[in-house]
C-alpha cells in the first residue's frame, strides 16, 4: 500500500523537514508582508533581496540533504 505523505525517520531528516518548511513558510505572505518595504539594500529592494536568500537558502538545504542521503547509502 503506497502511504500519501512519507516522514524522515532519522534526526537529520527531521532537520532537513524543519528547514525546509520554514523556508517555505518564510516565502508566503505574513513574511512578505513584513519585507515587502520600499527599502533598498545594495541597490535591490528588500523583498527582491529576501527572495534571492530564500532561493539560496532552498538550495543549501537541499545540498545538505543529498550529502546526508549519499553518507547513509540510501537509494
Amino acid at each position: 500500500m503506497r502511504r500519501f505523505l512519507v516522514l524522515p525517520t532519522s534526526r537529520a531528516g527531521w532537520g532537513l523537514f524543519i528547514a525546509f518548511v520554514a523556508l517555505v513558510l518564510a516565502g508566503i505572505w505574513p513574511v512578505i508582508g513584513w519585507v515587502n518595504r520600499p527599502t533598498l539594500v545594495m541597490g535591490l529592494p528588500l523583498l527582491v533581496v529576501w527572495s534571492y536568500v530564500i532561493m539560496f537558502a532552498c538550495v543549501a538545504v537541499m545540498l545538505v540533504g543529498n550529502r546526508i542521503v549519499e553518507r547513509d547509502d540510501h537509494e
